[in-house]
């Protein structure tokens, strides 16, 4: 298993495209998941195409589009290939999409958020792109087994669940967190990298070696398959603290850059 440096774009929001892609390189990072909420809004094909020379002449890979698509009943045709329309024009082989907030497990909105992942799936299987669901509290796939029911349960070859801290749950050990990773396996797509003691607690990253090292050793037990560890969200925003965690994330993959 290869798991290539990368950073989330939503981590500087407040920096233009250019600006996102040129920090990554300084950062030596290889790889950007353009978000759909500022740099690259979905539709916005010039943005998207902006963002793909940005990534080409900063020697970068963009590995995934970070849409807001949801992925239930009131989805759209349009709505859906609005999106992956957007991961085509970035150059992007796999786009995250959101189950919805606030849905209960089993209730009839929980049919919905299938049937709406399996449409979501078989357009982007016609655009020869892979799907991930983005793994977050107040969601179906709030937790690894949840997500894996949803994967059951869609059934799309195409379809994998990202993978986060869940800062949202009860205090966790690092060998909790390893045993979701290892457990979900070749389902995994890429994981969302950062420490944190609470949604407004942001720590540095080697605040968290235990949990990182015991992660990135658990999916190199999983398979062959490459995935990216995203950077995303560093305390107050600072570029200065995205280059000192992105060292860090350097450091745990055993990567000399």
């Amino acid at each position: 298993m290869t798991l290539t440096p990368g950073l989330c774009s939503v981590t500087m929001r407040h920096l233009g495209i250019e600006e996102v892609a040129k920090l990554a390189a300084e950062a030596g990072l290889t790889a950007i998941e353009w978000g759909g909420d500022v740099h690259v809004p979905s539709g916005d094909i010039d943005a998207a195409k902006r963002a793909r020379v940005a990534c080409t002449a900063a020697g970068l890979v963009c590995a995934s589009y970070g849409s807001y698509l949801l992925a239930d009943g009131d989805s759209s045709t349009a709505v859906i290939a609005s999106a992956l329309d957007t991961a085509v024009a970035l150059g992007a082989p796999n786009v995250r999409v959101w189950t919805p907030f606030g849905v209960e497990p089993g209730s009839p909105r929980t049919g919905e958020v299938v049937d709406g992942l399996a449409r979501v799936s078989d357009e982007a299987a016609t655009r020869h792109l892979t799907v991930g669901i983005e793994f977050h509290g107040g969601t179906l796939t709030a937790t690894a087994e949840s997500a894996a029911s949803m994967l059951d349960a869609v059934g799309a070859p195409n379809l994998s669940t990202y993978w986060q801290p869940p800062y949202w749950g009860s205090d966790r050990s690092p060998a909790d967190d390893a045993a979701e990773v290892l457990g979900l396996g070749s389902r995994l797509s890429h994981v969302h990298v950062y420490e944190w003691a609470g949604a407004e607690d942001r720590r540095p990253l080697a605040a968290g070696t235990r949990r990182w090292r015991a992660v990135f050793d658990a999916l190199a037990d999983t398979d062959q398959s490459s995935r990216c560890a995203f950077l995303e969200f560093v305390a107050d925003d600072d570029p200065r603290a995205l280059l000192r965690d992105a060292q860090t994330l350097h450091e745990l993959l055993g990567d000399p850059a």
